[in-house]
């Protein structure tokens, strides 16, 4: 790969450079995560300053800075100007600010965008997915990314140095200037601290070795791999890349131990109801809990969980622009209210209370959307769903019961359970007869797909399952007609779930009655999300349902391929522990396991998309083979509900985690008609 230029490079002093000395960097894991390769980055591409005639917002960096006279802003930022809270338009974006091209028309100012979520954890994930801040993002689909809070990027020809030139002129929310110092302060004095970062990120290391950052000057930051990282930039385009931009060095150092004293910051904890400065600090830097803390998104936090609803207002520094030179964002507030379950989201939904929203809004209540459109003055649309599935089903590897373990790490159990499930009935009955069949996978437009793995033991067949079940010893039943395990105890298992995503209890209540089929009782335990959270991560669980994640390019998250994050690697859990902690806590995994992690690991080190492919395939083949994850139905639809009083938005899109969705279509464009 040889080193290129994505846009302009900009230029600036040099300053020392810096980089970490870290004690504890003996003790990194292996490194995760993202997707392919620079081709966005290759020398002679457009740059991305010229907007595309994609039928979606872009990024139209055209290099030169309109006229200061030619900015508009809100009237309410106006009147803020008038009262002098704030300095002139001109004064608060940056030289060269990021220009986007609206989707259908130069939008217009004011109104409230009224979202709902499922308990508080929501109203902090919408300040990524609203707003993706990462240096460089994807397009809405995935397929290409480009500049953003970076105007360019280089790489080495070697493909172990990354090196970005941020936009000048960026300001946090509370006018504070952004710069290469709160990258820096992240990765020296966040991730530098092992109370604050007990473990390094794998998705910064190759090979189990750290990166080492370094800012040239206040506009430059690079990364600077032991290695080639074939996939950091998908990554850093993807979810994995936001964090690092939530770090404002002038307001965070106040709460950090480098820069004040430790006793003091405890002290102040505990005023504040907090044990240790950390817990403090990671209180003080989360936006839903302090509307204090600056950012760079478009909306900021002016009321904090649990109050409800939770209201974000427009920051007067946003560093973006539309053609016409009027700041963005458009609408001026976002208004998150709080609901116990998705069941009630969805018929507030229905009730008309949303203006444009994803996130929670269930397939199997289409009908409903459908015949209330009118009622309600909104479109039902029907995006598609960048993951494999919206109901990916595992037993528990790590299961603490020894007789239980055993059961589930015998592929025989898994495999039986599969075949005996009904999935052109699940699909009628919860998909309304969209999707098909089909297994966690790559998706079928994905350059990973392998057919035989997607379509693997899918047929309905109790006979089959019944024979592998007596073949692993449980042939013997009770009274009621269910298998006895070794110990005398009836096959009974436990399916927890949280109601967020999917209809799970659909599924889990079909569930029941095929497995009873085959001798084994299953019995539905609904958890809110933190109870079931904690129970999965800490391998406390016998089965249980997730979404897939980021298939359209496995790379980027294979958590259902392989042992890969605590959080969301729910057949083996304690194994990603043992992948994402360097070996210093969890269960080191054994087999065909293990060998899905060496496999990653040697994709990670390498930037030959084709060598991606090979390897993967080979975790893909263990896939097959093992069974670890699997699920009912593919190629499903992501219902979307937008207002008709909303403009800009997309009609057709992509629901991904990795894609920050929304964010990947550019909500800083949409707004409210008068």
């Amino acid at each position: 790969m040889s080193s290129s230029v994505y846009n302009q490079t900009i230029g600036g002093e040099s300053m020392t450079q810096r980089h970490i000395s870290r004690r504890r960097f003996l003790q990194v894991s292996a490194f995760a995560t993202a997707g392919a390769v620079l081709a966005a980055c290759g020398a002679g591409d457009a740059p991305a300053a010229e907007a595309p005639a994609a039928e979606e917002p872009a990024a139209a960096d055209s290099g030169d800075a309109m006229p200061a006279s030619q900015y508009n802003e809100a009237p309410m930022l106006a009147e803020m100007v008038a009262n002098g809270e704030i300095p002139p338009v001109d004064e608060r974006l940056p030289p060269n600010p990021m220009v986007i091209e609206p989707l259908n028309e130069v939008g217009q100012y004011g109104g409230t965008w009224r979202r709902i979520g499922v308990g508080p954890g929501d109203a902090g994930i919408f300040r990524y997915r609203l707003m993706y801040p990462q240096l460089v993002r994807y397009n809405s689909d995935g397929s290409d990314m480009g500049p953003n809070l970076a105007e360019s990027w280089e790489v080495s020809d070697d493909g172990t140095t990354y090196t970005f030139h941020l936009r000048e002129g960026v300001k946090w929310s509370d006018g504070a200037p952004h710069s290469s110092e709160d990258f820096m302060f992240w990765y020296e004095d966040v991730l530098g601290d092992e109370d604050l970062a007990p473990s390094f990120p794998v998705w910064l290391t190759v090979g189990g070795e750290p990166v080492v950052m370094d800012a040239p000057d206040d506009l430059t930051i690079r990364f600077t791999f032991p290695g080639a990282h074939g996939i950091f930039m998908n990554l850093m385009a993807g979810a994995n890349g936001a964090s690092m931009t939530w770090y404002p060095k002038h307001y965070m150092t106040q709460f950090h131990r480098n820069y004040a004293d430790e006793e003091e910051l405890n002290a102040q904890a505990q005023e504040n109801e907090f044990e240790f400065w950390h817990q403090y600090f990671n209180n003080r830097l989360t936006p839903r809990l302090n509307t204090e803390v600056p950012g760079l998104f478009a909306w900021r936090f002016t009321k904090i969980t649990p109050e409800v609803p939770v209201v974000l207002e427009r920051n007067p520094y946003y560093w973006k622009v539309d053609t016409a030179g009027n700041q963005l964002p458009y609408i001026d507030r976002v208004s998150t209210d709080i609901v116990e379950d998705s069941e009630v989201l969805n018929l507030r939904a229905v009730a008309g209370d949303i203006d444009m929203q994803h996130r929670h809004i269930l397939m199997v209540n289409f009908s409903l959307f459908k015949e209330n459109e009118e009622v309600g003055n909104y479109e039902i649309l029907l995006w598609k769903y960048g993951e494999t599935s919206d109901a990916v089903l595992s037993f528990n590897l790590c299961h603490p019961d020894p007789v239980m373990h055993e059961i589930f790490n015998d592929k025989r159990f898994r495999f039986a359970m599969s075949h005996a499930m009904n999935r052109d009935e699940v699909i009628e009955a919860v998909y309304l007869g969209l999707g098909e069949p089909g297994q966690p996978s790559p998706l079928s437009t994905s350059p990973f797909y392998d057919e035989s793995q997607a379509k693997g033991a899918l047929d309905y067949n109790p006979d089959l399952a019944n024979s592998l079940l007596d073949e692993m010893g449980l042939g013997e039943m009770n009274a009621d007609g269910v298998r006895l395990k070794s110990d005398g105890e009836p096959l009974s298992i436990i399916f927890n779930y949280a109601p967020v995503f999917g209809s799970w209890r659909s599924i889990g209540e079909l569930m029941q009655k095929y497995m009873a089929d085959v001798g084994v009782q299953l019995t539905l335990k609904e958890e809110a999300r933190p109870l079931w959270s904690q129970r999965v991560q800490a391998s406390e669980h016998d089965m249980t349902v997730w979404t897939g994640s980021a298939e359209f390019n496995p790379l980027i998250d294979p958590r259902h391929f392989m042992p890969f994050s605590q959080g969301s690697s729910h057949h083996a859990a304690c194994h990603a522990l043992w992948y994402n902690s360097g070996g210093a806590n969890g269960v080191e995994p054994t087999g065909d396991l293990r060998t899905t992690i060496d496999l990653y690991e040697a994709i990670k080190a390498t930037p030959d998309v084709d060598e991606h492919k090979r390897l993967f395939q080979q975790i893909l083949d263990l896939n097959k083979e093992n069974l670890w994850t699997f699920s009912m139905a593919v190629g499903l639809p992501a219902p979307v509900v937008v207002s008709k009083n909303m403009g800009n938005v997309p009609r057709e899109g992509v629901s991904s985690w990795h894609l920050q969705t929304p964010g990947s279509t550019v909500p800083e464009q949409y707004y409210l008609k008068s």
